[in-house]
């Protein structure tokens, strides 16, 4: 039997399993309905990691444990309020932020200012009229920008003009207030509270009239905390020391079940891994498999794991990470500036049949990016390419087990595992790693370097 044919078998069986498969949904559910939220720090969190050190287990990997690491953790208060002073007078419902501070005691009345979209340019247009008033801001990052402007640079912006309340708008009909995290691994400047797309424009339609004043009071506290990133691998027989790293996050919010962000990456891992397991011997370097905690107040997973196997890195082949796998079908791999995995990449999927989806757009804000300033190639599997979009129902308590497909997971555990088995063997794979320098122009492309200048998350190895 010849190799095509040998590599054949194993796809069909890969596929075969897993489209029949409901295991990866099982472990979505469990993640969902038996663990909550998971948020960091949590007993949430804890629970589930407990779960994840079982599956593992029962999967097949081999040297299956947990690497501890500790934070600064937030834990939500009493509800928050946010009023209508002026005109009128009016409650309105709205979610403390984590890492945002608590007020002082009987909270803010500030004049709330407009910033739409909270693009750079209307930070700059509008910053004279910033300073000392509450800034509201959308979700929204427009079709026509050219890069997606996170959450955190629109609230770092405020506190850097001088604004002394942030509220963020949800663009998304169903009164769903997003949450998410302001600051990482750090206390916020100043209070952060989330509204609804309803409760936003009902603020917006006062300000057409006139200005507004808003009372926002918040309860919220700081301890220090723990979290874990769950590990375990098959082993190479060839080259063992040579690993590809393949994991995601499964922390959450405490608002929501978190199922597309990220319980579906963390099922698509697992089942990654048991579709893999009758096939290990096959494997000729080290897949590891990862569930980093603490990734949404911080990618603190990520860089714990970086910093603990620093000395693995030179041989780390490919950092694979699972964030949202994505509810449209049609899967691909965004490779985040190695342009140069286009070509084998495109050879793969004339090999296994398949239309894979490829880009390379860099992005900070997921487990992927301690590897990636590590120099290690990266790639996020997912629905890949166009305008971002941003997360849809993600952060919000609609982001519930319904909103991930049977299908999906399918599809994306199929890919997963057939992949791995070619990221692992194939030399069309050992992609060079990057220097500081080649990673910097790669992030400067989209003014990133700027932007988490701005945020204070510029990782001191690419200051």
């Amino acid at each position: 039997m010849s190799k095509a044919e040998s590599l054949r078998e194993v796809d069909v069986s890969l596929l075969g399993e897993a489209m029949v498969s409901d295991e990866g949904l099982a472990v979505l559910r469990t993640l969902c309905e038996a663990h909550g939220g998971r948020f960091a720090g949590s007993a949430d969190e804890r629970r589930a990691g407990d779960f994840l050190l079982e599956r593992m287990r029962a999967c097949g990997l081999s040297r299956v444990h947990a690497e501890p690491f500790g934070f600064l953790a937030w834990r939500r208060g009493r509800k928050p309020a946010l009023r209508v002073v002026a005109p009128g007078s009016a409650a309105l419902e709205c979610i403390a932020l984590p890492n945002s501070p608590p007020t002082r005691s009987g909270g803010l009345e500030l004049e709330l200012i407009n910033l739409g979209e909270g693009l750079p340019e209307d930070f700059a247009r509008l910053r004279r009229d910033i300073r000392g008033k509450a800034v509201l801001a959308s979700n929204e990052s427009p079709g026509y920008y050219h890069r997606w402007v996170h959450r955190a640079e629109k609230y770092a912006r405020a506190v850097a003009a001088g604004a002394r309340a942030f509220i963020f708008m949800n663009r998304l009909d169903g009164l769903l207030e997003e949450t998410g995290s302001l600051r990482f691994n750090r206390k916020g400047e100043i209070p952060g509270v989330g509204v609804s797309k309803e409760t936003g424009a009902r603020l917006v339609r006062l300000l057409h009239e006139g200005p507004v004043r808003i009372h926002v009071e918040t309860h919220d506290a700081f301890f220090r905390g723990r979290s874990r990133n769950i590990v375990g691998e098959f082993a190479g027989t060839r080259h063992p020391g040579e690993v590809v790293v393949v994991g995601g996050h499964y922390d959450g919010h405490d608002i929501s079940q978190g199922a597309a962000d990220n319980g579906s990456g963390v099922a698509t891992a697992i089942e990654g891994a048991r579709l893999l397991a009758p096939h290990r011997g096959l494997l000729r370097r080290t897949v590891r498999f990862v569930c980093f905690g603490a990734e949404e107040v911080g990618l603190l997973g990520g860089h714990a794991y970086v910093a603990r196997h620093a000395a693995e890195l030179p041989k780390t082949r490919l950092m694979v990470n699972l964030d949202c796998v994505g509810n449209e079908r049609g899967k691909g791999f965004d490779f985040m500036g190695w342009a140069e995995a286009k070509a084998p990449l495109a050879a793969m999927a004339r090999e296994m049949k398949q239309e894979i989806a490829f880009a390379s757009r860099p992005n900070p804000y997921s487990d992927h990016f301690p590897f990636m300033v590590a120099g290690v190639p990266i790639c996020l599997l997912g629905n890949v390419g166009g305008t971002p979009k941003g997360r849809g129902y993600g952060h919000t308590a609609a982001d519930t087990l319904d909103k991930v497909g049977r299908a999906d997971l399918r599809e994306a555990a199929a890919l997963l595992a057939r992949s791995l088995l070619r990221f692992a063997n194939g030399r069309a794979w050992a992609l060079r790693h990057k220097s500081v320098a080649e990673v910097r122009r790669i992030l400067d492309r989209y003014e990133l370097i700027d932007v988490m200048k701005a945020e204070g998350t510029l990782p001191e190895a690419l200051r």
